[in-house]
């Protein structure tokens, strides 16, 4: 019968293919395999803090702007006292831009998205403007002008005050600031009288020194390192009104028994913009 021999080759196919998977299982697991590569560790950063002191150095420009007012008035002196015979007066508007430098140091503290801190500074600069006007009056039937000539110049100058920011990222501030100004200012005026064509004379006043005002603004900075920041800032200040006047008697010509006082206000402000590298301790 070959139902024997037939179970008998049957059984040895199978004993050799089995063989055969174990040797190649073998062979597989003696092969060296391909391991996916590992990423780094990353190391969180720590979050950036705007407390601290700090100090900055930059520049930028700015424009002064002056409404003048001047005027003048001519007396009559006699034994009984001094009557007025007439005035002229005229107003007008100066303005002058240019560049500046500047200093600053300051201090902030940070409380979760809000900055708090206080700043000074000392600008650098000189902005000066002048102006030439003519102005008429008739005195006793007789035509009169005046030529006046105004000069107002603004010069170096200090801020002191606070700032408050909102922290739009962890390295952008936007912040508003406010506070006291001082400047150095000097301004003046000059009058020359004429009556029908002829000098009959000049007379001059002027004012000069720090003056006092208030600095409103606002900005943005940005940290570009862990201890250096660049800023933007806009800033207005506002030094109220100067003001000179001085009084002088004629004896020339037809003014002869005149005295001729003359005065000169001008309201001051300046705007400027300015860039700050900064350094944060």
């Amino acid at each position: 019968m070959s139902c024997p021999g037939e179970i008998m080759r049957l059984t040895t196919a199978l004993l050799c293919a089995t063989a055969l998977v174990s040797a190649s299982s073998a062979l597989a697991a003696d092969l060296p395999t391909k391991k996916e590569p590992v990423a780094p560790a990353v190391v969180p950063q720590p979050a950036f803090s705007w407390t601290g002191f700090h100090f900055g150095i930059g520049g930028g420009a700015a424009y002064m702007q002056a409404r003048d007012k001047s005027y003048a008035s001519a007396s009559y002196f006699t034994i009984s006292g001094a009557s007025p015979v007439g005035a002229i007066s005229n107003k007008s508007d100066l303005g002058k831009f240019g560049p500046f430098g500047t200093i600053e140091a300051g201090a902030d503290y940070q409380m979760d998205r809000f900055v708090v801190g206080a700043f000074t500074n000392f600008d650098f600069k000189s902005l000066s403007a002048k102006n030439t006007s003519t102005a008429y009056a008739t005195v006793s039937g007789s035509a009169y002008s005046g030529r006046y000539h105004v000069w107002d110049k603004v010069g170096n100058n200090w801020d002191a005050g606070v700032r408050l920011g909102y922290l739009v990222t962890d390295r952008n501030l936007l912040y508003a600031l406010g506070g006291y100004s001082g400047a150095q200012i000097s301004s003046g005026i000059r009058l020359s009288a004429y009556h029908s064509g002829s000098f009959l004379g000049s007379i001059g006043a002027s004012d000069s020194g720090w003056k006092s005002g208030y600095v409103l603004g606002a900005g943005w900075e940005s940290a570009i390192t862990d201890h250096v920041t660049f800023k933007v800032e806009y800033r207005y200040a506002d030094y109220g009104k100067v003001t000179s006047s001085n009084h002088s008697s004629y004896a020339t010509g037809s003014f002869t028994g005149y005295g001729v006082t003359v005065g000169h206000s001008a309201d001051i402000s300046v705007q400027s913009v300015r860039a700050v590298l900064g350094y944060k301790f």
